[in-house]
């Protein structure tokens, strides 16, 4: 499941015994561990480690039902946690985990409130309720990942790419950190130590797009030579640094530090339509409808993209295969 950043919204689990829920012996107790995928922080995170155990309370209506509200300091960023529930049922020990996505959300669900016109007072028909807010964000997150082939939150991954010969080495994703760098397996640069095995200097390309080599404090062959020096071999290559065909390993932090302007719209545009009356019929593919008094067919448009022919407008500058690398 998910809760958003910086949220303590309740985890539930239900106990069940023999098929049927029922009220624990007592009331449970939750231990959490970080288990984030992160290459770049792995040996400083130990999944093995107890981040904090939790206290539980019990639903007052349902049977068997149980809630724990994580501490702000656990859902203060973006990361993967595995709760672990214990607790008896009639004398027996059970011990239940599942994982928690700490997500970041790509529009803020109170100013979503004010732009969706949604009402607080459960008697407004406009009411919705917090639940189904943050279930119409993380729809419509989902369908402009999918249509824009990006995710608009830092992560950390590893991407495989080939030189082409050139100072600049394209990457098929946005880049916000370069943590280390290898070719054919061989370490050329590790910026978290402080380690550098080249001549030369790399930095990440002004898109983010890409990684390049910075000349300007570079001398070139006739200065090493007039100096009694050997120049590095990075001169002899008049061709550029990132050799074509050989594959090179960049780890390190990916996506955006903010969620764009464009994109937190078009998430609330998306959310109105997640509410509106006609999603149902879009999703089983219906292209007309009718009734005695009034009928409708879709634009084949309709089912692609987004859905939405304003959010694909304003989304286009960030669809990948839209977007200039260099």
């Amino acid at each position: 499941m998910e809760i958003l950043v910086n949220t303590n919204s309740p985890i539930t689990h239900k106990v069940f015994w023999q098929g049927e829920l029922a009220d624990a012996d007592t009331t449970p107790t939750v231990e959490v561990y970080d288990i984030t995928e992160d290459p770049s922080i792995t040996p400083s995170i130990n999944p093995g480690t107890i981040l904090a155990t939790v206290s539980t309370s019990k639903s007052e209506v349902n049977l068997g039902t149980y809630s724990v509200y994580l501490p702000l300091t656990l859902t203060n960023r973006r990361r993967q946690l595995r709760l672990v529930w214990k607790y008896s049922v009639y004398g027996n020990f059970v011990s239940r985990e599942h994982k928690v996505y700490v997500q970041v959300p790509y529009a803020d669900i109170a100013q979503a409130m004010d732009s969706l016109g949604v009402g607080t007072d459960p008697s407004d028909p406009n009411y919705k309720t917090y639940s189904e807010l943050v279930e119409a964000e993380k729809w419509a997150r989902k369908v402009i990942e999918n249509y824009t082939g990006q995710q608009f939150y830092l992560y950390d991954d590893v991407q495989v790419v080939y030189g082409s010969g050139s100072d600049l080495l394209p990457l098929p994703y946005k880049l916000a950190e370069l943590h280390e760098l290898y070719s054919k397996d061989i370490l050329l640069l590790d910026n978290i130590n402080n380690i550098n095995n080249t001549s030369y200097s790399i930095q990440v390309s002004e898109s983010g797009f890409g990684i390049r080599v910075n000349r300007a404090n570079m001398l070139d062959n006739t200065v090493y030579v007039a100096n009694g020096m050997i120049s590095p071999s990075i001169h002899d290559n008049i061709n550029g640094v990132f050799s074509r065909g050989v594959a090179y390993r960049v780890q390190g932090r990916y996506g955006w530090e903010e969620v764009p302007d464009e994109v937190e719209l078009a998430c609330i545009e998306l959310m109105r339509d997640y509410f509106s009356k006609d999603k149902n019929w879009r999703n089983k593919y219906l292209s007309s409808i009718q009734t005695f008094d009034w009928n409708f067919e879709y634009n084949s448009d309709s089912f692609r993209g987004t859905g939405n022919v304003y959010v694909d407008q304003i989304l286009s500058a960030y669809v990948l295969t839209q977007m200039v690398v260099i």
